[in-house]
């Protein structure tokens, strides 16, 4: 838990220390790959928390959340796991054709498969957040990412320059095993905070209702 010093820099260093724990439990519960969804959703929750300045036990209130969010978290991975994969095939094979159908297609699909992964930016800190059904959080994930362009462009662009960077950096690498993971989840969150801050004040009236 965070405790407040008179010297700023143990601050910083016990919430760095805090931070390296939680990246690192965060690794090991992804480990099983199903269980990826959950382990995001409870990460979101955690970092979410911070962001709005309710302080705790970073470790202990992950695993906690990451019991509570383990079915719904599962089911939510598998079901875009599944369709980004269907995605991923059938945009290859209508490359492939080489037809003008097929491009038409292929084009079609991409689009379809940009709605997924504004759908995937959402859906876990969505989960960590707020309760809802699956199908009722899939959607609230399409339409808050339409209707807040501007921080889904930031949250985007945030995982596109980290994908980057790993890709051309190999120290980005040992980042993201070190502390990478929670650091990019907590700035993340601040831009989620504002998102979420209009349906935070009755969380019980965006339970099975569209945002």
């Amino acid at each position: 838990m965070k405790s407040k010093t008179m010297n700023p820099v143990l601050d910083f260093i016990n919430t760095l220390c805090n931070f390296v724990v939680l990246n690192f439990v965060f690794l090991i519960t992804c480990l099983p790959v199903i269980t990826i969804g959950a382990a995001l959703s409870s990460l979101y929750y955690v970092t979410l928390r911070e962001a709005r300045g309710e302080y705790g036990y970073l470790v202990r209130t992950y695993l906690s959340e990451f019991k509570n969010n383990l079915k719904k978290g599962t089911i939510a991975f598998l079901i875009l796991f599944l369709a980004g994969a269907v995605f991923l095939f059938n945009i290859v094979f209508w490359f492939e054709t080489g037809t003008m159908a097929g491009t038409v297609l292929a084009g079609i699909l991409i689009a379809a498969a940009i709605a997924w992964f504004l759908i995937v930016t959402y859906t876990f800190p969505l989960i960590g957040r707020f309760e809802n059904s699956t199908t009722q959080t899939l959607k609230n994930a399409f339409g808050l990412a339409m209707s807040n362009m501007k921080s889904t462009f930031a949250l985007i662009i945030m995982d596109t320059f980290v994908f980057f960077l790993c890709l051309y950096l190999s120290p980005m690498k040992l980042f993201m095993v070190l502390l990478g993971f929670a650091f990019v989840a907590y700035c993340q969150s601040f831009i989620l905070k504002k998102v979420f801050e209009p349906y935070e004040k009755d969380v019980l009236a965006l339970e099975n209702t569209e945002i």
